[in-house]
């Protein structure tokens, strides 16, 4: 999926270099633009034990557009956009418990029991995203194409209920896309589509925000409190985005604009974190491995446009 995209990509750029007569109304037109969106979010980790973050988001956006070289028809874009929501976390639960251990100051071993169904709602949930564009137009009488690039930054937070920004994950990527723009019957309809590759990704767990707790004596092991546990972080190297939008101008300021957005973000690197736990007293420490694994997020959205000069 990555390769086809990104072929597709610069196919319709090697197209859109045949040089047309310039027509203005289906260029990039300078000026300023609003939307308020409304969309269904769902985060999945669909490999081993399966989980879903999901749930309905709200967001705006914001686009300033400029001319660079008018008599070229180059053009540059600043765009900022945020979603929030609240999500329902379907997925996997695993319990702790202790092992007997010769070598552990304490004589056990913290480990996970075995993992069982569990569901939490009313996560807080929300991620921006800022991004700079360039781009040429090549417009003819009756189509105008535009290709673009350039950089962007995303930011989103995971929260669970009590812990908000539990989970972050930043990722730095490459925006390559292409817009089309047609006036059937003298109604403007303008196409997008997009892949991002990712050019690197953090990921942040900040598991020091749970805090402990106590658990309570088994037939086979003592009580014991868990203490707490350190944060973990990631590098994220692989991955890519594919956006894709078709915007209907209604009249000169409103638009609608039906909008699905993919991540596909491979696994990252492993790393450690370190529980601490008490038994009878005394404190010992274990370390867990862990990383980051693949994802894929789909957005299905419509956004309400305002056109400002």
């Amino acid at each position: 999926m990555r390769a086809s995209a990104l072929l597709f990509v610069v196919g319709v750029f090697l197209t859109a270099s045949v040089a047309f007569a310039q027509t203005p109304r289906l260029a990039t037109q300078p000026g300023n633009d609003v939307n308020f969106s409304v969309s269904h979010y769902n985060y999945t980790e669909p490999d081993g034990l399966a989980i879903s973050i999901h749930g309905a988001k709200f967001g705006g956006e914001y686009t300033g557009t400029m001319s660079i070289d008018p008599r070229r028809h180059w053009f540059a874009q600043a765009n900022f956009r945020g979603t929030t929501g609240h999500t329902t976390y379907d997925g996997w639960c695993s319990p702790f418990l202790i092992v007997p251990d010769g070598g552990s100051p304490n004589g056990w071993a913290l480990d996970l029991g075995d993992a069982s169904a569990c569901s939490e709602t009313g996560d807080p949930d929300w991620y921006i995203e800022a991004r700079g564009l360039f781009g040429k137009d090549f417009v003819g009488s009756s189509v105008g194409w535009s290709p673009y690039a350039g950089l962007g930054f995303r930011h989103l937070s995971n929260g669970l209920v009590g812990v908000a920004g539990y989970r972050t994950d930043e990722y730095l990527y490459l925006p390559l896309g292409i817009t089309a723009r047609i006036q059937p019957g003298g109604h403007s309809l303008t196409f997008n589509a997009e892949y991002d590759q990712l050019l690197h990704g953090w990921q942040k767990t900040r598991d020091s925000e749970l805090g402990g707790g106590d658990i309570p004596a088994t037939p086979t092991a003592p009580a014991f409190t868990l203490n707490g546990f350190t944060d973990v972080s990631f590098d994220q190297h692989s991955g890519w985005a594919f956006r894709t939008s078709a915007k209907y101008q209604i009249n000169k300021h409103w638009s609608l604009e039906p909008y699905y957005i993919r991540w596909h973000v491979s696994a990252s690197d492993t790393n450690g974190e370190i529980a601490t736990f008490t038994v009878n007293g005394v404190a010992a420490q274990e370390q867990f491995t862990a990383y980051e694994p693949r994802n894929l997020t789909h957005e299905f959205g419509v956004k309400l446009g305002l056109r400002i000069k």
